[in-house]
């Protein structure tokens, strides 16, 4: 079983141009991430290349993995799933990892669990993103070769091409997905980077880091602290744990077996609504082909704030085209 990481990087990010090659820890964020995966390569991973467009712009990306002794592979800007394609006809790969270049503090350990996970489960899809327990920012996605190819030549949808593996996971019914996942519900952490103010925070917590390169997510954790998640007076939302179901009956919202059941089945997620620490209510969403079905039982009054958050949770992975409730 071969396996190869493609991350994906271009210089035309919109809310911050050249984000990828900015400076973090001393050296371009590509580089850093490149360097923080080098202990898989042949511990885990067969190769792993970086897919960028053909656009001039995208040139330095070239140079500095170049430099780093990483293969490129050029292709589309906007068709990223066709880069992906072109690094499987040029590194042939029963098993492929998506990573992003703006998620520069990725594990390499969390990646070798994905993979674990992953080939344990005979899954064809596996991640950290659908039922998201890390920070955002230590993001990886694990999908099988054939699958990726299969989306290759079927997706139409310009947002199954753009973000490469939403064909696959929109599709459960044909498609067998699973969830990489903690105990903590750290979801709500940012450490990707999109703005100049990510970038500004990021800086400050890799800074003080003993070793960027070799840092692990949880000695990050550790510098960077919680910065988000619950508060006493506020509605939040959180993946479920089969845990809650003892304080959801005692809340009388005593959540349906299958929740507990497919906890770690990201074609049915489910989420538990806290209040003050407490759980208060349950939602849950089978996806088949990209439709959503809700299904829910929340305290009056709250339904509609405990609806916005989830959308907003929907809307950050594209599991989910359209969404429906259950009568």
């Amino acid at each position: 079983m071969t396996t190869v990481a493609v991350v994906q990087a271009r210089m035309g990010s919109t809310r911050l141009p050249g984000k990828v090659l900015m400076e973090l820890g001393g050296r371009p964020m590509l580089a850093l991430m490149l360097e923080r995966l080098g202990p898989l390569v042949g511990r885990g991973l067969d190769q792993v290349v970086v897919a960028t467009s053909t656009l001039n712009t995208d040139d330095p990306i070239a140079d500095v993995a170049a430099g780093l002794g990483t293969p490129v592979v050029r292709g589309s800007e906007a068709d990223v799933l066709s880069r992906f394609l072109s690094a499987l006809d040029q590194h042939p790969a029963d098993t492929v990892v998506r990573l992003t270049a703006d998620c520069p503090l990725i594990d390499p350990a969390l990646v070798a669990d994905a993979l674990d996970l992953h080939a344990a489960s005979g899954a064809t899809y596996t991640s950290n993103t659908l039922v998201r327990t890390f920070p955002d920012g230590l993001d990886v996605e694990v999908v099988s070769g054939s699958a990726l190819r299969q989306a290759g030549h079927e997706a139409v949808d310009p947002a199954e091409r753009e973000h490469v593996t939403p064909f696959v996971y929109r599709r459960p019914a044909r498609f067998e997905l699973r969830a990489l996942r903690i105990a903590d519900h750290l979801g709500d952490e940012r450490w990707t980077i999109d703005t100049a103010d990510d970038l500004a925070d990021l800086r400050a917590v890799v800074d003080d880091l003993a070793s960027p390169v070799e840092a692990s997510w949880r000695q990050i954790l550790a510098v960077a602290g919680r910065r988000r998640g619950p508060s006493a007076t506020q509605l939040w939302v959180r993946p479920f744990e089969p845990t809650d179901e003892d304080a959801l009956d005692q809340a009388g919202r005593r959540p349906p077996a299958d929740l507990a059941a497919r906890a770690d089945d990201p074609a049915q997620r489910s989420w538990t609504a806290e209040m003050g620490g407490d759980p208060v209510g349950w939602l849950t969403v089978a996806v088949d082909d990209g439709v959503g079905r809700l299904r829910s039982s929340l305290p009056p009054g709250l339904g509609p704030e405990a609806r916005r958050l989830l959308d907003r949770q929907l809307a950050a992975d594209r599991q989910v085209v359209s969404l429906f409730e259950d009568a």
